[in-house]
């Protein structure tokens, strides 16, 4: 096996470009892609239209209650560097199928070969073909060549002749047999070699890996395909960020400054700079019903029929960490008609796509149930640690039908139990949780008049009822759109009510990393954080903690196959962005 070892210098320069935007001012006019769920997309007209007239820059001014001259005083000796990075990266595994031999095996029904009729260089190519199911494809064990704790770069070649004008590509890890990490994704057309690349950060605690290659549920025919010239990398980096401030305790005085994580975005490089940095910590997915509920157990006795058996072993390395870091966490999510599998709503657990819907009464025996293991579970081996819970997640969805707005299509709760599934959560998370553990309603676009009203009426419901103590507030966010003004003032409203407010998922699409469009992000961000101080100044809303949807741009959910988006305060090296001294509110970062 051939190794190569070179050194890529990453040194970003001091951004002073206030010239550059002297008298600029934006418009707000595009909706930012939302949180997970794709459906969000149909009440985008209505924010644009009411968004368009709007400047941001005049919010600042005319909601504070110091100027920004005051303001730029109180964090005067923060200036802005950008530190540097000096990054290693050393070959570990190598295949082009030129020697006639392969080491790949058939994923699934899959079957493989050498084939010397396609091939991206060279005469050899691996053809994957006999696929019944997307998931298959081939796979090779890398046990003995992937580290713990270590960030691999992946470069591979797909093609496939015939069978859809597009399809996704996929490289992953299996990592210890049940979990499945994503490497490198493209979309590929018909007849055209096309790179898969991307990185990924092995998780401590993996005893196995392999690396496979598969199509997404977006590939009805399962192609046949090719695989060419895979190279994996090991990349170490020695990182100097400099004397840089820390976030939470800038804003000690005001909020909890959280962040996100998923199991594989915590190896130890990245332990220090979130205790440095954050006093709040959320689980990406670990905590939501598609990681916790344990269908083998489920369906192995009926005494779990209406007590859902649950595991925490996907969530306990973020668990663990927070416990030893001392850093509290937020719950995400107890209930969402998303990452929610189908076969917790059937009969019997039944994992088969036409299985028959439990009834009402079960369902709500399971419901309590599972939030009573999950709450009881948490406090018995964490306690403490989980300050509060997202009870209900993203369950308004005005125009569906519901008086309340709610979500009706794509809901298996509103199906099964109807509309009062939300208050019965609240209601046994309030019977079950610690007295000091906080409940939250989360949602996104919460700025969007016709949502916010019906989240504002449902939280009143829920507040009279003794139910509820916060309103979340998603605040996935673009470069451009929506308005702070209409943020800030939807913030003002939700704070009338007298709930805790928290900004729960906060990030800024941006897809250009120019050194003009990061600081125009920068500014953006600079903005939107003098707008929470005034509004807290003012007691205009008690915003109790502001959570990034991810630590680095690199594994932000807003990347897309051959699009990236660079949305969160460091790079992909760990290194503070322009956008981390806007939010620190660095006088070298201009408000225009």
């Amino acid at each position: 096996m051939n190794k190569r070892n070179f050194k890529i210098c990453y040194i970003t320069a001091i951004l002073l470009l206030f010239a550059v935007f002297l008298g600029a001012c934006n418009k707000d006019t595009q909706l930012p892609e939302q949180d997970e769920v794709e459906s969000k997309q149909e009440v985008e007209d209505e924010v644009t239209d009411q968004t368009e007239q709007e400047d941001d820059t005049e919010l600042a001014m005319d909601n504070s209650e110091n100027d920004d001259e005051n303001i730029e005083a109180d964090t005067e000796g923060y200036a802005m560097h950008m530190g540097t990075a000096e990054i290693t990266q050393v070959e570990i595994y190598h295949e082009d199928f030129e020697d006639g031999e392969t080491t790949f095996a058939g994923r699934g029904a899959a079957s493989v070969a050498i084939a010397n009729n396609q091939a991206q260089s060279g005469d050899n190519s691996l053809f994957v073909s006999g696929r019944t199911a997307p998931w298959n494809g081939a796979t090779v064990d890398l046990t003995s060549d992937i580290k713990d704790g270590v960030r691999y770069i992946v470069s591979a070649w797909v093609f496939y002749e015939t069978g859809g004008d597009k399809v996704q590509f996929e490289c992953k890890v299996e990592r210890n047999g049940n979990q499945y990490l994503s490497f490198a994704s493209n979309i590929v057309s018909p007849g055209q070699w096309t790179e898969l690349t991307g990185s990924i950060l092995i998780p401590e605690g993996t005893e196995s890996a392999s690396v496979y290659f598969e199509t997404t549920s977006d590939d009805p025919e399962l192609v046949d395909f090719y695989v060419d010239n895979i190279t994996i990398y090991e990349q170490t980096s020695n990182i100097v960020r400099g004397d840089i401030p820390s976030l939470k305790e800038i804003y000690a005085d005001y909020f909890s400054m959280g962040v996100a994580v998923t199991v594989s975005e915590i190896p130890p490089d990245r332990h220090d700079l979130i205790k440095e940095q954050f006093n709040s910590l959320t689980t990406g997915n670990e905590l939501k019903p598609d990681s916790l509920l344990d269908h083998a157990v489920c369906i192995s006795d009926p005494k779990y029929d209406d007590n859902p058996a649950i595991n925490f072993r996907n969530a306990k390395p973020i668990l663990d960490f927070a416990m030893e870091a001392n850093i509290p966490v937020r719950g995400h999510t107890l209930v969402w008609h998303a990452q929610t599998p189908r076969w917790f709503f059937t009969e019997g657990y039944s994992n088969d796509e036409n299985a028959p819907l439990v009834s009402k009464e079960l369902m709500l025996k399971r419901l309590e149930n599972y939030i009573k293991n999950v709450l009881e579970y948490s406090e018995a081996n964490y306690p403490g640690l989980i300050y509060c819970w997202d009870v209900v997640n993203e369950a308004i969805n005005p125009g569906e039908g519901d008086p309340n707005g709610l979500r009706v299509k794509d809901s298996l709760w509103y199906e099964v139990i109807g509309p009062e599934f939300v208050e019965k959560a609240f209601e046994y998370a309030r019977k079950y949780a610690a007295p000091d553990v906080k409940l939250f309603y989360n949602d996104y676009n919460t700025e969007n008049t016709s949502r916010k009203y019906y989240i504002l009426q449902l939280a009143e419901r829920l507040k009279e009822k003794g139910l509820i103590d916060g309103i979340g507030l998603q605040s996935h966010i673009g470069i451009d759109s929506p308005s702070l003004i209409a943020i800030s003032d939807s913030i003002v409203e939700y704070g009338e009510t007298g709930l805790e407010i928290q900004i729960t998922e906060l990030d800024m699409g941006l897809g250009d990393d120019s050194e003009e469009q990061l600081l125009k992000q920068a500014s953006r961000y600079k903005r939107l954080f003098v707008i929470l101080k005034n509004l807290e100044d003012g007691e205009k809303a008690n915003i109790t903690n502001v959570t990034f949807w991810g630590l680095s741009d690199e594994i932000s959910w807003l990347n897309k196959p051959g699009i990236p988006s660079y949305p969160l305060l460091f790079d992909k090296y760990l290194l503070q962005k322009p956008a981390f001294w806007g939010v620190v509110l660095s006088p070298d970062i201009p408000l225009y």
